[in-house]
């Protein structure tokens, strides 16, 4: 008799994470084509989820509202229990994500075998040195592979979609602030891992500055409420008149969809890279402490700026020797030629 017992795909809390892991989340609908593949987010990153058409359902993961504490997670482990699934692929490393599958008797549990969860899992998979080596996509798409999937070459390029009301949304958002029929430059100057991963908001301003003057383009800057203090520092630093700084100001759908009306995206190591790369925007992504081999955003509209020193990469959040010249060293004019020369080759496609 065929399985057609939901599968259960707890994916990662981190908006890059979560856009990297979507080339494992198809591979699951693929090896089980008739096994609806249901995810378990935290609410920050459901919307990266949301228009996928391998995912049947999104149940949210809210740990600090009503999955809270000792109780709250119980009550979730009841909610997952009721689905009746037969199967959960934890793409999430934490410790949390195996129990909770564990206490919800979900049969099968497949995941890393890492902070001591390997009893909780009947498939503990080791993340041996040759796949930390490899693309973050590819950690994911190892785990799919204990299932019996095939591992590609190359990293997939991870792909967003935005509904035809978010389309329209997002045009009239443009059309009200008098951008309609503009180019537009996006830009996201903030990243959360750390000071060595943020180029720095003069260079920004002036990358931003040139591609405007050079495209006639007007200037969007996405970021959160953490990013506050580099969107603010990278705006007051343009002199181009058509710019909106977004920071904070947006959810993360709307931004999705003010992005895909982008025509670049000049960004650090972030969340927002890769979510622009995935809509298909020609991205510039400035690279800092962390290495574009691991972490990098994929496709044929991407452009990755690094600068080869000795302590390169260090994967540190702060420079150990404070000069951070893998980011100080960066040209902004070689960084505005770059995005210039994406926009005229999406042009022509």
């Amino acid at each position: 008799m065929k399985d057609t017992s939901p599968i259960l795909v707890r994916v990662p809390n981190w908006i890059g994470d979560a856009v990297m892991c979507l080339p494992a989340l198809e591979a699951i609908h693929r090896l089980y084509p008739d096994r609806p593949v249901i995810v378990a987010a935290k609410p920050r990153v459901v919307p990266v989820f949301e228009h996928a058409p391998y995912v049947k359902d999104i149940i949210e993961y809210d740990d600090r509202g009503r999955h809270r504490g000792v109780m709250g997670r119980l009550r979730f482990a009841g909610e997952i229990k009721k689905r009746g699934f037969g199967l959960a692929v934890l793409f999430q490393n934490a410790f949390d994500a195996a129990f909770l599958s564990f206490i919800s008797g979900i049969p099968e549990r497949v995941g890393y075998g890492r902070d001591l969860r390997s009893p909780l899992l009947t498939t503990a998979i080791k993340a041996g040195p040759e796949i930390k080596k490899r693309h973050q996509i590819f950690y994911y798409l190892h785990i799919v592979k204990a299932l019996g999937a095939k591992m590609p070459p190359k990293p997939p390029v991870p792909r967003l979609k935005i509904s035809a009301s978010e389309e329209r949304w997002a045009e009239n958002f443009l059309k009200e602030h008098g951008l309609a029929k503009r180019p537009l430059a996006g830009a996201a100057p903030g990243a959360s891992y750390g000071q060595a991963k943020r180029w720095p908001a003069k260079a920004f301003s002036h990358a931003l500055n040139a591609v405007a003057k050079r495209r006639k383009a007007a200037i969007l800057i996405f970021g959160g409420p953490d990013d506050i203090a580099d969107c603010d520092a990278v705006y007051t630093g343009l002199d181009w008149p058509e710019r909106v700084n977004l920071c904070a100001k947006l959810t993360l759908g709307e931004s999705m969809a003010l992005m895909a009306q982008c025509a670049v995206f000049i960004t650090n190591d972030s969340g927002p890279m890769h979510l622009a790369a995935a809509l298909g925007v020609p991205t510039v992504a400035v690279f800092g402490s962390t290495d574009a081999g691991l972490t990098g955003p994929t496709g044929p509209s991407v452009s990755v700026i690094q600068k080869s020193i000795d302590c390169s990469p260090c994967f540190k959040r702060e420079c150990r020797y404070g000069h951070y010249k893998c980011l100080t060293e960066i040209d902004a004019d070689a960084v505005a030629d770059e995005a210039c020369g994406l926009m005229k080759k999406a042009r022509k496609r």
